[in-house]
């Protein structure tokens, strides 16, 4: 028996055992392929009620996954609309936005109909409008705005793109989608190990329809050199900002120095000098002491207790003297005008009307009207003044 009938006959053999185990024993006659029977009219019969199975590494996809697909396609260079957002979002609900889009249309949760493009281009928004130097241009003219500013095309500005996390190195769209579902789960979930320091980073590669990833390991020694380097970069400008502000304050309390030592000075002497006045014309229980001056005669009175160092002093004693006399004749002139004043009042009040309805009487009066302030000042030679 040839190979190929040896294979036949056991396919037959098998259907009517089937047949014979289900009770349908004509059936598993017929099916026996050494009484004769045709193999191959069996086989047509058993073909047309057999169904067939889909192939198992066939991926479905549903008709809401293409609709969205077809959704993120259609919004072109609008990375506001791919990632579902306005103008005045924030950083924070960028990324969240990213992360929701990116598990929806990563290659391995959506098979549909340009999935990839749109995972791409959801990589591409997030790209530019987590970069506000990109997000500016984007939102000035639209648009990518690697693509005015290096006239590129398609999907090379992904290239641009610097996370500190990769020491300044570009990263791609693989590399973003790692940042954030690597191991870990979050931004720098894509490292792999701990210990102090960086022995290794897990990336993706698109393959087709596929998704693969790698491993890379790097030295931990270059690692923590560069990890050191941006570390004493940034305590030194650090430094370099906490000098300058102390050289600012310093430059200002010099450019004040001036004003403060004014007023300092002016504080001081207003307490060190003695404002309280060395007499008065009125007895008190201060000024208890009555005096003369020696000029006019001019009565006064000072305190006992602290006048006696004045009395000692002869330059001091003329000077509290002058001051006396010139604050007594300034009183007696301000007396001197209410006096003049009135008695012009009453002169006026008695003429009458150019003349008309004149009281002689109240005239006379008026005119003799006493102005003691005035008689005092001509006394002693200050009437010149008035």
């Amino acid at each position: 028996m040839s190979p190929t009938n040896k294979d036949e006959a056991n396919r037959c053999l098998l259907i009517a055992k089937n047949h014979y185990g289900n009770g349908n024993y004509s059936s598993a006659a017929l099916a026996d392929y050494p009484n004769g029977k045709s193999s191959s009219s069996s086989s047509s019969s058993t073909t047309e009620k057999s169904t067939p199975t889909p192939a198992r590494d066939e991926k479905k996809h549903s008709p809401e996954q293409i609709k969205a697909v077809q959704t993120i396609l259609a919004c072109g260079t609008d990375y506001y609309k791919v990632l579902s957002l306005d103008k005045k979002c924030t950083e924070v609900e960028i990324k969240k936005s990213y992360r929701k889009l990116a598990l929806q249309f990563h290659p391995d949760k959506n098979s549909a109909p340009g999935a990839d493009e749109a995972f791409k281009l959801i990589s591409k928004a997030f790209t530019v409008l987590s970069d506000p130097q990109k997000r500016v241009i984007h939102d000035a003219g639209g648009g990518d705005p690697e693509q005015r500013g290096n006239a590129s095309s398609g999907f090379s500005g992904f290239r641009s793109y610097q996370h500190p996390g990769f020491g300044g190195e570009d990263v791609s769209p693989e590399d973003l989608f790692n940042m954030f579902f690597g191991q870990g789960g979050g931004m720098m979930g894509g490292f792999n190990g701990g210990g102090g320091g960086f022995p290794g980073f897990s990336s993706a590669t698109f393959v087709g329809p596929g998704f693969r990833t790698h491993t890379f390991h790097t030295g931990t020694a270059g690692a923590g050199q560069r990890f050191a380097q941006h570390q004493h970069q940034q305590q030194q400008q650090q430094q370099q900002r906490q000098g300058q502000g102390n050289h600012s304050r310093w430059a200002i309390l010099l450019q004040l120095l001036p004003l403060l030592v004014f007023f300092g000075y002016s504080v001081i002497s207003s307490l060190m000098t003695d404002n309280t006045p060395p007499f008065s014309f009125q007895p008190t229980p201060i000024y208890s002491h009555p005096r003369l001056t020696e000029t006019h005669n001019i009565p006064y009175y000072v305190n006992p207790k602290t006048f006696r160092a004045t009395e000692q002093n002869k330059h001091k004693l003329s000077r509290v003297e002058q001051q006396v006399v010139m604050d007594w004749v300034r009183g007696l002139q301000h007396s001197c005008q209410a006096e003049r004043k009135e008695r012009t009042a009453k002169v006026r009040a008695a003429s009458g009307v150019f003349g008309i309805g004149r009281d002689e009487k109240q005239y006379q009066e008026a005119l003799s009207w006493p102005t003691q302030s005035c008689d005092q000042l001509t006394r002693i030679g200050y009437s010149k003044d008035y």
